[in-house]
């Protein structure tokens, strides 16, 4: 028999660690009480002292579970930073090193004591990742969730399907103590029986194969998943869920059940303001659905194997994923470390191999240099364990020693023009499958308080990769570095041990840059200024070209109710595109019906002149200026009358506040309207993505609340507001996060979680410019 259920509350939590904490007796009750997953320190999304993290913690819990005869009792935890020893009773009964991969605790007949578990916070060198310069934080604590398992001397303690083909499931299991009985297997779709079979355990192991016609395929349209059960005895014993599909990649490009697509991602890591890696199945859910709603098709786990509920959701959702080892550029000539990455190539794929949704496995440290010694092995040991998946090892070298399935290549080639990806030939054969796995992040970081001119060279930059990946012959896709800012070292990032690279930032508020992909697959209508309206912006106040992500046909632009004119996609500089961004090149255009006098051709004259005007700081140079003077003199106009052409269509110095809007049409009919006033209310507006949270999950709920600063009657963001807010909840919930802060940027996050207990909840947000409130359901 095999029993597991979840051990997530009611652990006592203490920073540091002593002898003492390990005597049967010890007086433990003034310790914080905590639940997993936690995290002992907040982190703060700006500045801090380089490694204050990396500490020792101790959690303890007692455990009163009643065995029988044949049954012992087991641990699993699925994620401690970074290493841990656990003690059972005061009896070192455990060790682990390594913070993104599960461990399993035995204990034996004992189900009576106190589990300790001691966690060692620090950047071990001894072990992957460690050892090197790091992008990233690897945190601290039991920061993932834990189970307990009551095992008996007979049952089945793995189960893997693969599919070879769409009308096969082949099955493989293990199991102990059983050798010569029969294994049930069950197929369900949802709760029907869709098929059933049956084999025999032969030396701790037992196989079969389903062959059934018409079996319904998992893809990204359409994920449809199947539950796949083992019985032993009459009991079912594991249950594991599958899709049906296929995954290969080619020299041509990646086919998904024999069909081709064009891959498109976005890196993700796991880390969150305030909670670090500690965020519960609930938010690692959210994440999934953002990068669904963003349009990708494409994850990579950048840069380790990451929670387990976030790779759910992507199996829910039909979102692919790239999963990799950790590690980041460094390879140790250690032995011990080159073990442990070959067992996280093992611990990856056992814990993952049965999700539709991974298509590749990474086993190469990302960015490391070529070491056929080690990655032969991994490559190897990855075909072993799951011949049906290919292998990709992502580097940032060219024509480098390619021992994996698939050339994955972090292409930073791009400076903003020209070409923006290597020709392939340059990378690798052209033979064999390429994939681009970064680009973009650190060759153009933006934060969301940079003047608006950065963050639309940021969006162009993802547009220009996207719209020549396109057009590249051989290469199966790119993926974006990446989906939101990150913590890192202090000899990365910002200076505040940030990285600015995302096209979300750390709260997972959208820059302009995130709706470059949006555009490109929303069903429903998308219009996004990737820059400003407000002059002061820009040198000499004058508005440089605009460019809008939409899915629209065309843009109407007009100005204080008056149309400036139609602007269409910019196909020339974009010509792959399914949408390319609206370019906004005048801001004058119609407006200047209003001087009856001029002619049409006069118009379009003027307003160049005019545009020259602003840009130029308030003057003409050479013919300009004798052209300027012609107009005067033709319409016996006076110097006065040029300022205030100047200041009507182009400065608008003390003239009436500027309100602009941007219409996008399909079909010749408005379907989004966007309007940017000047000089509105600004206000606080509460954005939470749930409002009804649950108690039935293995742990905590939790849900988010994003603090943004706006205009009423316009959802951008204000990023230059630092509004400080207090926060109070009333109700069965509690904070996450700070219950004193200000936004930055114009935003910020609020988590709220929930505390065992059923009930509504108001969590209330007091700032300067007013008061607002979100209500919640728990149950």
């Amino acid at each position: 028999m095999y029993r597991t259920m979840p051990c997530n509350d009611g652990w006592l939590f203490h920073q540091g660690f002593d002898d003492a904490f390990l005597g049967v007796g010890f007086d433990d009750h003034h310790w914080e009480q905590v639940e997993l997953p936690h995290t002992p320190q907040h982190f703060l999304p700006s500045y801090h002292e380089e490694g204050f993290h990396c500490k020792t913690y101790t959690y303890r819990k007692a455990y009163a579970v009643v065995l029988g005869e044949e049954e012992t009792l087991s641990f699993r935890f699925e994620g401690i930073a970074t290493s841990a020893r656990f003690y059972w009773d005061g009896q070192l009964v455990a060790e682990h090193e390594g913070a993104y991969l599960p461990c399993t605790v035995e204990v034996g007949k004992r189900g009576t004591g106190v589990l300790t578990v001691v966690v060692d916070a620090q950047e071990n060198a001894l072990f992957p990742p460690f050892g090197g310069s790091m992008d990233y934080l690897s945190f601290a604590g039991i920061y993932r969730t834990a189970s307990l398992m009551i095992l008996d001397n007979t049952y089945v303690s793995s189960l893997k399907a693969a599919t070879p083909n769409l009308e096969t499931i082949a099955v493989e299991g293990r199991a102990t103590g059983c050798d010569g009985q029969e294994i049930l297997l069950a197929l369900l779709d949802k709760e029907n029986l869709h098929a059933q079979g049956s084999a025999v355990v032969e030396d701790g192991t037992f196989s079969y194969t389903f062959s059934i016609p018409g079996l319904l395929p998992w893809s990204v349209d359409d994920p449809h998943l199947y539950t796949l059960q083992a019985s032993l005895d009459g009991q079912v014993q594991q249950t594991v869920r599958i899709g049906v599909r296929t995954a290969h990649f080619a020299k041509e490009g990646f086919f998904l059940n024999g069909r081709k697509i064009e891959l498109v991602g976005l890196n993700r890591h796991q880390d969150y303001p305030y909670l670090g890696y500690a965020a519960p199945p609930s938010l690692q859910v959210e994440d999934a659905c953002i990068l669904k709603e963003l349009g990708v098709n494409l994850v990579r786990t950048s840069h380790y194997p990451q929670d387990p509920s976030f790779l759910d959701a992507c199996d829910e959702l039909g979102l692919l994923v790239f999963e990799e080892i950790p590690g980041w550029q460094h390879v140790s000539k250690e032995s011990h470390w080159r073990k442990r990455c070959v067992e996280h190539v093992r611990a990856m794929i056992g814990r993952d191999c049965n999700h539709p949704s991974i298509i590749l496995w990474g086993v190469r440290v990302n960015e490391s240099p070529d070491d056929d010694e080690l990655y032969k092995e991994t490559n190897a040991l990855a075909r072993e364990l799951d011949p049906h998946r290919m292998t990709g090892g992502v580097r940032n070298l060219r024509k480098s020693s390619f021992l994996e399935d698939v050339y994955t290549f972090n292409d930073f080639s791009s400076i903003g023009k020209g070409r923006a990806l290597l020709p392939k030939k340059k990378v690798c054969s052209a033979q064999v499958p390429y994939l681009v796995t970064e680009f973009c992040g650190h060759m153009y970081p933006v934060k969301q308080a940079d003047p608006p001119s950065l963050h639309t060279e940021h969006a162009l930059r993802h547009y220009q990769v996207l719209d020549q990946a396109r057009a590249m012959k051989g290469l199966a896709g790119v993926i974006g570095w990446c989906m939101h800012d990150y913590f890192t070292h202090a000899n990365f990032g910002s200076g505040d041990q940030i990285c600015y690279h995302g096209v979300l930032d750390i709260n997972r508020v959208e820059k302009p840059a995130a709706a470059v992909y949006r555009s490109q697959v929303s069903p429903i209508p998308v219009l996004t200024l990737l820059s400003s309206f407000s002059g002061g912006d820009y040198p000499k106040a004058a508005l440089p070209n605009a460019y809008v992500a939409t899915n629209c046909e065309l843009i109407r632009l007009s100005r204080n109710g008056k149309e400036v004119g139609l602007f269409a996609a910019d196909r020339k500089r974009f010509p792959h595109l399914m949408h390319p961004p609206v370019l906004i090149d005048d801001f004058i255009g119609n407006r200047l019906m209003d001087e009856a006098y001029l002619g049409e051709s006069e118009r379009k004259h003027l307003a160049k002149l005019l545009g020259k005007v602003g840009r130029q700081g308030g003057q003409l140079k050479g013919l300009d200026t004798l052209r300027m003077a012609w107009v005067l003199l033709r319409h016996r106009l006076s110097y006065q009358d040029a300022v205030n052409l100047f200041n009507t269509y182009i400065g608008n110095w003390g003239g009436e506040a500027g309100t602009w809007v941007l219409e996008g049409l399909i079909g010749g009919k408005v379907v989004v309207s966007k309007t940017y006033r000047v000089g509105g209310q600004p206000t606080v507006v509460l954005k939470a993505v749930r409002t009804e949270l649950s108690l039935l999950g293995p742990t905590y709920d939790m849900a988010s609340i994003q603090v943004r600063v706006e205009r009423e009657g316009d959802d951008r963001l204000l990023p230059y507001a630092s509004i400080a807010y207090r926060v109070e909840v009333e109700g069965p919930l509690r904070l996450a996060s700070p219950g004193l802060d200000c936004t930055k940027g114009g935003c910020s996050v609020i988590y709220v979680r929930t505390i065992g207990q059923a009930g509504d909840a108001v969590v209330r947000v007091y700032t300067p410019l007013g008061d607002k409130e979100v209500h919640f359901t728990v149950g």
